[in-house]
């Protein structure tokens, strides 16, 4: 199961899974990418239990626990890897690419000028794709965790982007240009078929208004908007100690924060891989939280989830930044 989703974020760059927590049910877990249920050894199929699974995932926005009548949803969406796309190669994207390289974004730049996607001008760049904007669709593979900037010369290359774009999955797409120019597009593509709905998923003008006039202060606003928009929902971060755990398909149990109240080191969906001789990978947070989680963790055969105090009262667990935490143990590789 975490060996499938581990495969799908690596090359979707997103993905969304639910697990039920009670009910006769518990620990059936959905895939959104695949379509696919997992269910825990010895359970039965239920149709019913899955509709419903799929549904409280498909309508979740970011990692929560989802409470849905008397039943329990843990929704995760991972995300790892964001691509910054790059339309376009001049004076803006130059200290765009800078700045997404130096977030850690995948920087891909495209520009129907051969001379504007060199080497020695984009150096920072981790892909540069000369050639028409009309066969973008063809040049850069579709990608749920892709940020798309526009930044052509002209409304024919940005309506070329555009179409292309509205058809496929994106995290942000944003066009530069004067608020006719934008217009200009925004009406064209309206007369093609494109929905204001979906029009209006663009960002035009692109950028938070900073008031920038210099191409670098453009940049800022530009990516200051993207980290805004990435940050908008909470995400699960994908670990690479404890997704190499897994890869190993070695018998163990994912230890996994659902739920936090006051302070605690650690955020929802931060995880740890406790293998079946109590060695780990990852952490919920370090302290006598995390190995009080991972002794029981080593017994786990079944999913469950246990509340872990941070106070410092009686029998709590003694820690300074008080509050608790609720943490999922799912059997993997049984």
């Amino acid at each position: 199961m975490y060996q499938t989703i581990y495969d799908v974020v690596e090359k979707r760059g997103r993905v969304k899974t639910g697990i039920l927590l009670n009910g006769k049910d518990a620990g059936l877990k959905y895939l959104s990418e695949k379509g696919s249920f997992f269910y825990p050894e010895g359970a039965e199929e239920n149709k019913e239990a899955e509709e419903f699974l799929k549904a409280s995932v498909e309508a979740a926005v970011e990692t929560s626990v989802v409470k849905n009548g008397d039943r329990e949803i843990f929704v995760e969406t991972y995300e790892k890897n964001p691509r910054l796309i790059i339309l376009g190669g001049g004076h803006v994207s130059l200290p765009v690419a800078e700045i997404g390289r130096m977030l850690g974004f995948h920087v891909t730049v495209m520009d129907d000028r051969e001379e504007f996607v060199t080497e020695e001008r984009f150096p920072m760049a981790d892909e540069r794709i000369f050639g028409d904007f009309d066969t973008l669709s063809d040049r850069i593979p579709p990608y749920e965790n892709a940020y798309y900037v526009v930044v052509t010369r002209g409304h024919l290359g940005d309506s070329a982007c555009a179409r292309a774009i509205l058809k496929r999955p994106f995290a942000y797409f944003g066009m530069i240009g004067s608020r006719t120019k934008v217009r200009i597009t925004r009406e064209k593509l309206l007369k093609e078929g494109f929905t204001e709905e979906q029009l209006d998923q663009i960002h035009a003008p692109i950028g938070l208004p900073i008031g920038g006039q210099m191409p670098a202060e453009i940049a800022v606003s530009i990516m200051a908007e993207i980290v805004q928009e990435k940050n908008r929902h909470f995400r699960t971060y994908c670990d690479e100690e404890v997704e190499a755990a897994v890869r190993r398909r070695t018998p163990g149990t994912m230890v996994t924060i659902i739920e936090k109240k006051g302070s605690s080191p650690r955020g929802t969906g931060s995880k740890m891989f406790v293998f079946r001789d109590g060695s780990t990978a990852g952490s919920i947070g370090g302290g006598k939280v995390e190995f009080e989680a991972g002794k029981h963790a080593v017994n786990i055969r079944n999913t469950e989830t246990k509340v872990y105090e941070l106070g410092q009262g009686a029998g709590d667990l003694g820690m300074i930044c008080g509050g608790t935490v609720r943490v999922l143990f799912e059997p993997v590789n049984m």
